[in-house]
């Protein structure tokens, strides 16, 4: 199931769903229990780190990629 992220109208607050994209539901705030959700724009990261091995990302091409700092 994908990931997806909403932004409450009321507070602000940034919440992460897991969707079953076959079946909608309900969501709420889990801080302030609102029901207008506005779903965002989200990046997909995923960190990549095995023992004896660089920390640095496999797919990150750009310089200013914070793994492409490290060693």
């Amino acid at each position: 199931m994908p990931v997806f992220e909403y932004k409450c109208r009321n507070c602000g607050k940034i919440s992460e769903f897991l969707e079953n994209v076959t079946k909608k539901t309900k969501k709420t705030c889990p801080a302030c229990s609102e029901g207008k959700l506005d779903r965002q724009f989200s990046v997909f990261s995923a960190g990549v780190s095995k023992a004896g091995q660089s920390k640095k990302c496999a797919g990150c091409t750009d310089h200013a990629c914070p793994h492409s700092m490290s060693s």
